[in-house]
């Protein structure tokens, strides 16, 4: 099995990659810090192509994406990880989360489902990792809860569109909770921490069982069902 991984220098995707590995999967790893894709090509237990890539500049992160499935000779599961963090209000903070987090998220969720379509026999599998803030705004935060709300829809409109093309291509959406990665180390409050290997194991997990929806870990499914049905009155206060 092949396998891409969008936004694989640090984090989750870093963490993913090792698991994958390990599981002798055949990896395309991306990033924008080429001397650390280079690092982990050489660490890994099995092959490995890289290549930089920046997804807010859209149409170089396409083209870079379909340079990389034609080295790779094909891929099965593209797994769309790229993404920042920002708990600020201000624009000139907010933009570059939008570019990354929205619009360079859809630009290869919107290649990759057209290369199944078209050019895998209508065969492959979209991984997004959105986050359990997808399922309500933040006082705190604006904008990444939104953009990871445009990531859980967007993955669920793809999930439409196979099924009314008939499609075998599968659609798992990652809601993690707190993972311990570079990126959360500036949040103030956490609980239930999970240690990014582990939810690395659990996401692994989620997408060879092709699930459509999995929270890490899965302890967070009962903070979404309380976060669904929260009063605005109180959700207000902490959110």
């Amino acid at each position: 099995m092949k396998v891409i991984i969008i936004g694989a220098t640090s984090g989750i995707g870093e963490a993913l990659a090792k698991v994958m590995a390990k599981e002798k999967y055949e990896l395309g790893l991306t990033g924008r810090r080429v001397q650390i894709l280079e690092t982990l090509q050489k660490a890994l237990p099995t092959k490995v192509h890289i290549q930089q890539m920046d997804v807010a500049k859209t149409e170089e992160a396409r083209a870079d994406f379909l340079a990389l499935i034609e080295r790779m000779g094909g891929v099965d599961i593209v797994v769309i990880n790229a993404g920042i963090g920002s708990i600020t209000s201000r624009w000139d903070k907010e933009l570059p989360t939008i570019q990354i987090n929205a619009t360079g998220f859809a630009a290869i969720a919107n290649a990759a489902f057209y290369y199944f379509e078209k050019e895998n026999n209508g065969q492959g599998h979209i991984v997004g990792i959105s986050s359990l803030a997808a399922l309500r705004g933040s006082g705190r935060g604006p904008v990444y809860n939104a953009t990871k709300a445009f990531i859980s829809s967007y993955m669920q409109g793809l999930y439409y569109r196979a099924a009314q093309k008939k499609l075998n291509i599968a659609i798992t959406d990652i809601r993690p909770g707190f993972v311990k990665t570079p990126m959360t180390e500036q949040n103030d409050f956490m609980f239930w921490v999970v240690p990014v290997d582990k939810a690395a194991t659990q996401i692994f997990s989620a997408i060879r069982k092709r699930k459509k929806v999995a929270y890490i870990s899965k302890r967070w499914r009962l903070i979404a069902w309380v976060m669904k049905l929260m009063p605005d009155f109180v959700f207000k206060n902490i959110g």
